[in-house]
């Protein structure tokens, strides 16, 4: 992300001087706990602010007062001598008092001109900076889904390779009943603690309304095995517990399974050797 838009801003500026709505200088403190690089800028304003107001912090030197106290004395004298003051011509208070109120509409109007500019330039920046940050979620959020649909992916290849070198654990793979038709699954079975896993991945996607069932034959009956869920076809499936097996089997159902399998809807079929 550019970070250089929301450090032209001049919001940085603002939340420095704390003059920054809540709202917005709570994302201020997000982005700085995000980017160390906005972190630094305030650190860096504020700075510059405090070395400003300590070079306008002037300390008169000890000099000044005794000029000070001398000048007084040297007035003092000067008014006691019979020597005519100077003739100061002094404005009437109306006059004076016109005078400020001209210089107050003047500095008014281009303050507020001023803030006209200076609000309409941070209206901008604001609405620049909230889609910039709305696009940084999104990708944030784009990034994690990503992370966590590799992860599956990962865990269900490291669980695959442990299945298959695992010597307790038998491999049952399922064709298809139909001639013609092109479709499998391979299932995982682990005789020793009932383990049971699935390998969707080269069943064809179902039809709307409609879900696989995992069966598994045990003397004879129909077990249910679990529903297959074809959204993550590309992972592997824990289904239910199996002690006992000599077949299994895969149905179409409706969406949510059936108590019984039905037949004429058996997909792949493949038997315990």
């Amino acid at each position: 992300m550019d970070l250089s838009c929301i450090i032209q801003s001049g919001d940085l500026e603002l939340y420095v001087m704390g003059m920054l709505p809540p709202e917005e200088a709570s994302k201020v403190e997000t982005l700085a706990q995000l980017f160390p690089e906005i972190k630094q800028e305030i650190d860096a304003i504020a700075q510059t602010f405090e070395a400003g107001a300590m070079q306008m912090a002037v300390t008169p030197s000890a000099a000044v007062k005794d000029k000070l106290m001398s000048a007084l004395n040297a007035k003092t004298e000067t008014s006691s001598t019979s020597v005519p003051g100077k003739v100061v011509e002094m404005k009437t208070k109306a006059e004076e008092r016109s005078s400020f109120n001209k210089l107050s509409i003047a500095a008014s109007w281009g303050l507020l001109i001023l803030l006209g500019g200076l609000s309409v330039y941070l209206f901008n920046t604001n609405k620049q900076l909230k889609n910039d940050v709305a696009a940084m979620q999104q990708n944030i959020s784009g990034y994690e889904n990503q992370m966590t649909g590799l992860n599956k992916k990962v865990n269900s290849y490291e669980m695959y390779r442990r299945l298959k070198t695992d010597s307790s654990v038998q491999t049952i793979m399922l064709a298809s009943v139909k001639e013609g038709v092109r479709q499998q699954a391979e299932v995982f079975w682990n005789k020793n603690t009932g383990e049971l896993f699935i390998d969707p991945a080269f069943l064809p996607q179902t039809p709307s309304g409609k879900q696989y069932q995992l069966w598994f034959i045990a003397d004879g009956k129909p077990v249910d095995a679990g529903m297959i869920n074809m959204s993550d076809s590309d992972v592997l499936q824990k289904m239910k517990e199996c002690k006992g097996a000599q077949a299994f089997a895969i149905t179409l159902e409706k969406e949510g399974g059936s108590p019984t399998p039905t037949m004429d809807q058996m997909m792949v079929l493949g038997k315990v050797s």
